[in-house]
């Protein structure tokens, strides 16, 4: 028991009770330094978890991948002359090759009104009708001409009626001016004459204008495979299913059997299979390589894995690697075991892949089973390795509940902090009061003591004096 020193609380107390009851409450908070140990280690396990979850949640979007069967139907195009012809090949296109020999490309018609001597010149001396006929169908689309309407003027009114054609003042010379007429369309059917027709008079030319046709309207013609097809446009499809050819360049009929060739190819491609087959065995391997972490066994507890002894983990890991071994299934029955397909076990326990034997397995079953929809480890997604996957995630769910089964342990632990907080307040208000008591006796037993030491002393001191 501490007695009353130069450290006392006060120069008149016996005990030091704040020391006394500091030291008694170390003994009685020995359960709450417990408690919050128990809360840490279960918060290394929540969080070891909630780890693991995020690789399992990459499990489950490389599996999502490799289940969706749109990505597989996919097709890789090869042009020996992307300057002269693209080509783009659908879902539903059909693998081939094209031997392509742009005969003609389809061509706008340019036709032009030459003899001008400025853009501001007059077009006509007289009113009356300047005329555009399509070539194919016989319509006709005249535009109103005065005497004051000029080459500029005439330029406008051509472009803003529906005749289908444009028109341009250009300069050919220092002092010579044409109209350019130019079919808005390509085709042959686009092909279009003019004429000038006076009020009241016969058709004739613009006053003092010569008309020329540098270009003339035409189709797109080209021979594939040996075999000749025309368009009105410069898009071809139709000739390989699925297939559309657009030229590029301008060939005209004179020079198409010099370069005007290209070697198209449409081939399946299996570069989307193989990359969600190598996705899926770069996230189970994540997953594995963690567990193995987690879950490490050893004497030494600074080495031991957090989740060592954890059974959900073992199950859930066993339960994957079985559905994995059960191989890749479709609806019709088909299975391809992954180790069939290149994707074979390490020393270590992780997957790793032969890309040769993957490829060849894709041009196979394996890559017919992606393209029409395919689960691992079972012919339906209910009973599959993604909705297992999925499913443990989920609320109810092997990891899921391990998860929350954790941090309602540490809810448990924490409200069991609070209520020894509580009583550990009752009981240092408690044992302060004890001792204070304690302390005030004594303190007053100490003052009688040395009260009647001093009387002693006097008494000693007067019957010598006697």
């Amino acid at each position: 028991m501490a007695v009353g020193s130069a450290n006392s609380a006060t120069a008149t107390s016996v005990l030091d009770v704040a020391s006394i009851v500091s030291g008694l409450m170390q003994v009685e908070s020995q359960p709450l330094t417990k408690l919050d140990a128990k809360i840490s280690a279960v918060n290394t396990k929540v969080s070891a978890m909630g780890s693991f979850m995020s690789k399992v949640s990459a499990l489950q979007t490389a599996l999502d991948k490799l289940a969706d069967s749109t990505q597989f139907n996919t097709l890789g195009t090869t042009n020996s002359n992307s300057n002269l012809l693209s080509v783009a090949a659908t879902s539903g296109a059909s693998a081939g090759s094209l031997a392509v020999q742009v005969k003609q490309s389809a061509l706008p018609q340019q036709t032009l009104l030459g003899g001008f001597t400025s853009a501001t010149a007059l077009v006509s001396s007289t009113a009356g009708s300047f005329n555009l006929k399509n070539s194919a169908t016989g319509a006709v689309v005249g535009v109103d001409v005065t005497s004051a309407t000029t080459l500029t003027d005439l330029a406008a009114l051509v472009t803003a009626s529906s005749a289908g054609v444009t028109a341009s003042v250009v300069q050919q010379t220092d002092s010579s001016y044409a109209l350019l007429l130019s079919s808005k369309s390509v085709g042959a059917a686009q092909a279009f004459s003019t004429d000038f027709t006076p009020t009241g008079g016969t058709a004739t030319v613009l006053t003092g204008s010569t008309v020329s046709t540098p270009q003339a309207a035409s189709d797109a013609a080209i021979r594939v495979n040996g075999i000749d097809y025309t368009r009105s446009s410069n898009t071809f499809t139709n000739i390989l299913p699925g297939v559309t050819l657009t030229l590029q360049q301008s060939v005209s009929a004179a020079d198409w059997a010099s370069a005007s060739t290209a070697t198209v190819a449409v081939t399946n491609t299996n570069a989307n299979a193989a990359s969600a087959i190598n996705g899926l065995v770069s996230a189970y391997n994540g997953v594995y390589s963690l567990y193995k972490s987690l879950t490490r066994s050893d004497q030494d507890a600074a080495l031991r894995g957090p989740l060592s002894g954890d059974q959900t983990l073992s199950n859930f890991m066993d339960r994957v690697r079985n559905l994995i071994d059960a191989g890749v299934q479709d609806g019709a029955g088909r299975t391809v075991h992954l180790y069939d397909a290149g994707v074979t076990t390490s020393n270590d326990g992780t997957l790793k892949v032969d890309s040769a034997k993957l490829n060849t397995a894709l041009t196979g079953t394996l890559g017919s089973i992606l393209a029409t929809g395919a689960h691992v480890g079972s012919t339906t997604r209910s009973n599959s390795l993604d909705q297992f996957v999925a499913n443990a995630q989920r609320a109810g769910g092997i990891l899921a509940d391990s998860n929350s089964s954790k941090q309602a342990l540490i809810k448990d632990y924490n409200d069991q902090k609070a209520a020894l907080n509580v009583k550990l307040l009752s009981m240092k208000a408690r044992y302060t009061a004890q001792y204070a008591k304690l302390d005030a006796m004594l303190t007053s037993m100490q003052q009688t003591s040395t009260a009647l030491t001093g009387a002693l002393a006097s008494l000693t001191a007067s019957t010598k004096n006697d």
